[in-house]
């Protein structure tokens, strides 16, 4: 990744949990700050994928090594230094860390670096 295009945003993990009347809520977690880049999505292929939804979608590099954890339930996820990614958490990218987050990360490739696929969320 160049340099130049690198940015810092905040990450929020989410959180499912049942309320006492067994409705599944979702909770974001502590923000951390992870550097990486972002860009709008485009092509024929993601064009073919996701249609109407296109102009919601970012495209994202996430800089660092990671390695690949897999938890009780069979999910994925991404462990870097200080920090872990999955598909459903939240980034911070045009509003505060501490609010919750203006997108959701829909889909995870793992290359070096990291890239993955976020959607706005409504």
């Amino acid at each position: 990744m160049r340099k130049n295009r690198v940015q810092k945003f905040s990450l929020r993990n989410r959180i499912t949990e049942k309320d006492r009347e067994g409705i599944t809520v979702e909770k974001w977690g502590p923000d951390a700050e992870i550097p990486g880049e972002l860009w709008p999505a485009g092509g024929k292929v993601q064009a073919e994928v996701y249609g109407q939804r296109l102009a919601y979608i970012l495209n994202g590099k996430i800089q660092g090594d990671y390695t690949i954890a897999v938890d009780e339930k069979g999910g994925i996820s991404y462990q870097f230094n200080g920090f872990s990614v999955r598909e459903g958490d939240g980034i911070c990218f045009h509003v505060p860390a501490q609010s919750d987050p203006d997108y959701k990360i829909i889909s995870i490739k793992p290359y070096r670096p990291l890239y993955m696929e976020l959607e706005k969320r409504l």
